[in-house]
């Protein structure tokens, strides 16, 4: 039969039919590699991707689309509902030709069409259509040309013309209102049935739409790059790891021999959760990595299947420091590591996706990139937990990347004890449902999981046998400058200051400036990104002697200091900042002391202002001693997680999760209450901080004026894509700050500090100035 265009457009550049058939097209090879036998699911996904833009073949959006802009905001040129519209009715159709009643399938059919340019909402309050609604539905309708319409269907390229075959005249608006009200009886009864597999089939099948439509659009290539498989032998680190010079002592020697023990571990693919825990200096990075790709090695040999390995950290200082040691990796056994083999990808990072010699322009970087299409990604928790529980449009495109991968979550005991509960529930359910593998990456393990789901993979032997500090714990309350007076500075000495806010740690830096000007540094997120990675780089070549620091350093740092002081926090805290002291264990014993440092003008310790005092009265409890050895002191990790999980409540885990049980993606919210999944935050973001750029230097004065010359242009599209390419630069200048007794000027819609005000603002030594009496961490 002879091709005959439609003459339909779903983009300026791309007919309806060609754009509808490749997305079912990617949709259903993204489903194929999916752990998944269910073809009433598949089906379904057809009809959905298929509805998805049948609202374009609209006069309206037709018009729009060619002729007129001006028409973009009129009821009439949305098409999103009447995809959902089409969705439900085919749904519907299909299910009773099968004789299945499921009125979450024909919702699935219904909402995602209708969300795909948006986020989730709450599912019991989407599932409506009122009368103005029903008029506007109507009207688009009635605008269809019929003939067109008729050939568009015939062009479509699928499987089953059954599934999609249908003329609007069959559309019964009543009917579709009754559907509504029965699928609505079935949401509200989800409550009761305690299951997360509605929010997962959701969630997924919302991911397998969206990257199926931005990759069609946006992928300016071959669409094969999407399926590349690529294979990484594990003994790629054990090459890497032959050629290290590590020099001989102690803790090298238990680096070397955990670095062998689990190695040599055999891999069962069975076993889905596994947990690494080891003393901080002993290498886990390498030995988490060595894992994974033996994982994925096994499941490739076993099943055929080709795993993807995804590397979640908590700081963005950290993502830096260990794509730097993968990247050496792949080089060392002359890899070339391009995006489509190793890809780091954060909010901050630009858009330059390479693969084999070629770069990509910038559309096609962008879907390759925020698709996570790469062998090895690495990644913050903010990245991989809100793709994995939450709302968002963008986030959970990536949903489907999570089966057939290994998930590594190094320095997973920053996540809150809050929300282990909840973890513990969807990632069990993950690794139950489809290929998906968790290395939990810590030297203090948090009780995520029951003993008998997770496989340990190193012997606590470690823990004995190390001995590179002691701790020495002095409970009574100090000021600042009581504690600075009794200090005995050695010239013979590193030391390492880690104060709770950063008004403390500039009170405390201030103070010891005075008699070791030249020999010491200070570290907050006061300071720009550039100016932090020069002061981080010049401690670890030990270029100073005395930092002061928030708790910026306290996790996953490369940084090591003879004497470390800890004002009070969590014990899981102390510990890592522990880590900071004599890491390497190439020195004599090392001292870590813990201090409780008191506000006399706010009457409160300093701990109190950004910590949960049931964790620093749990703290407290467990330090009985004045004095513990490295080993005594990490022997008390259990101890810690145990009164915790004893005293600490699971009621957010728990309200979320019924959040997820009834589909209920965003609500009104409330302050500190739990109202939809949206609520979801690992991190507490701090609404009174808003991005400042500081204009310190040449580079800063050249990235503002390519900035200045970018707002210029029109249009917004081509405006953040211009963006988008200084970002990474940009950003380097750029601190998060609270200015509400401080505001910067507003230039191009950013607080700006040009060079000739930075006195007014920013102090070279300690970072934007904040004024009043707030306190601030980090």
């Amino acid at each position: 039969m002879k091709y005959i265009n439609s003459n339909l457009l779903s983009h300026p550049d791309r007919l309806l039919e060609k754009h509808t058939s490749q997305v079912i097209k990617l949709a259903n090879k993204f489903y194929s590699n999916l752990p998944i036998n269910n073809e009433i699911l598949k089906d379904i996904l057809t009809i959905i991707t298929f509805s998805h833009d049948i609202g374009k073949s609209t006069q309206f959006f037709q018009e729009y689309i060619s002729i007129n802009k001006s028409l973009k905001n009129k009821p009439e040129t949305k098409h999103a509902h009447l995809g959902g519209i089409i969705g439900l009715y085919l749904t519907d159709r299909y299910l009773k030709s099968k004789n299945i009643d499921n009125p979450f399938l024909i919702s699935l059919s219904y909402i995602l069409p209708k969300r795909h340019h948006s986020n989730l909402k709450d599912f019991l309050n989407d599932l409506f259509i009122e009368e103005e609604d029903i008029k506007i539905l109507q009207n688009q309708i009635n605008s269809i040309d019929k003939e067109k319409f008729k050939i568009f269907l015939q062009n479509i390229e699928i499987y089953d013309k059954n599934l999609i075959n249908f003329s609007f005249e069959e559309i019964d608006f009543q009917h579709i209102k009754q559907t509504l009200r029965k699928i609505k009886r079935f949401i509200r009864k989800l409550k009761d049935e305690k299951s997360i597999d509605c929010y997962i089939n959701t969630v997924l099948i919302f991911s397998l739409l969206l990257d199926a439509d931005k990759s069609d659009v946006g992928i300016k290539i071959d669409k094969n790059i999407l399926f590349k498989e690529i294979q990484i032998k594990p003994d790629i680190v054990d090459n890497f790891v032959k050629n290290l010079s590590y020099g001989k002592n102690e803790i090298i020697n238990l680096r070397k021999k955990a670095y062998q023990e689990v190695s040599e571990k055999e891999i069962d693919v069975n076993q889905k959760i596994y947990t690494l825990t080891l003393p901080t200096g002993l290498g886990k990075t390498l030995i988490s990595l060595k894992t994974a790709l033996k994982i994925a090695e096994k499941v490739e040999k076993e099943k055929g299947i080709n795993l993807k390995i995804i590397y979640c950290l908590p700081f963005l200082s950290i993502i830096e420091q260990n794509f730097n040691v993968f990247e050496k990796v792949l080089k060392e056994n002359n890899i070339n590591p391009d995006t489509s083999i190793l890809l780091k990808h954060h909010h901050l990072t630009g858009f330059s996706y390479k693969s084999m010699d070629d770069e990509f322009e910038y559309d096609t970087s962008r879907v390759l990139i925020e698709g996570w299409n790469s062998k090895i990604i690495t990644t913050t928790f903010l990245q991989f937990f809100y793709s994995l529980i939450g709302n968002k449009n963008k986030m959970l495109r990536k949903f489907h990347r999570f089966t057939n991968s290994v998930i590594i979550l190094d320095e997973i005991q920053s996540i809150p004890h809050k929300y282990w509960l909840l973890l513990k529930e969807v990632l069990s359910h993950l690794a139950e449902k489809f290929n998906f593998y968790i290395i939990l990456s810590t030297a203090t393990q948090p009780m995520i999981f029951e003993e008998n789901q997770y496989f340990e993979l190193a012997s606590k032997d470690y823990f004995k046998h190390i001995d590179r500090y002691d701790v020495f714990i002095n409970k009574t309350q100090q000021t600042i400058e009581e504690f600075y007076s009794n200090l005995n500075i050695k010239d013979n000495k590193t030391y390492l200051f880690i104060m709770n806010t950063v008004n403390s740690a500039k009170m405390l830096y201030e103070f010891l400036k005075k008699d070791f000007k030249d020999e010491i540094i200070f570290l907050s997120t006061h300071i720009i990104p550039k100016e932090r990675l020069k002061r981080i780089k010049e401690l670890k070549s030990h270029k100073k002697r005395i930092a002061v620091s928030t708790q910026l350093v306290e996790a996953g740092v490369d940084i090591d200091f003879d004497i470390v002081y800890r004002d009070f926090a969590p014990f899981d805290s102390l510990n890592q900042s522990a880590g900071r002291c004599n890491r390497e264990g190439k020195k004599e014993k090392g001292n870590f002391y813990i201090i409780k440092l008191f506000d006399n003008k706010n009457n409160r310790f300093y701990s109190s202002y950004i910590y949960d005092s049931v964790l620093i009265n749990a703290t407290d409890e467990i330090l009985e001693k004045k004095i513990y050895s490295e080993k005594e002191f990490i022997g008390l990790v259990s101890k810690y997680f145990e009164k915790i999980k004893q005293i600490k409540s699971d009621k957010a885990s728990l309200d979320m999760l019924e959040m997820l049980y009834t589909l209920r993606f965003s609500a009104e919210r409330e302050k500190d209450k739990i109202k939809s999944i949206e609520d979801f935050v690992l991190i507490k973001e701090d609404y009174y901080k808003e991005d400042v750029f500081i204009e310190i230097d040449n580079e800063a004065k050249k990235v503002w004026k390519e900035y200045s010359e970018i707002w210029k242009i029109q249009d917004l599209f081509e405006r953040k894509k211009a963006f988008d390419s200084i970002k990474s630069d940009f950003y380097k200048f750029v601190v998060s700050v609270p200015i509400k007794d401080n505001p910067p000027p507003i230039e191009n819609n950013f607080y700006f500090v040009p060079y000739e005000n930075i006195d007014e603002y920013y102090d070279l030594e300690t970072g934007f100035k904040v004024k009043g009496g707030l306190f601030f961490s980090f």
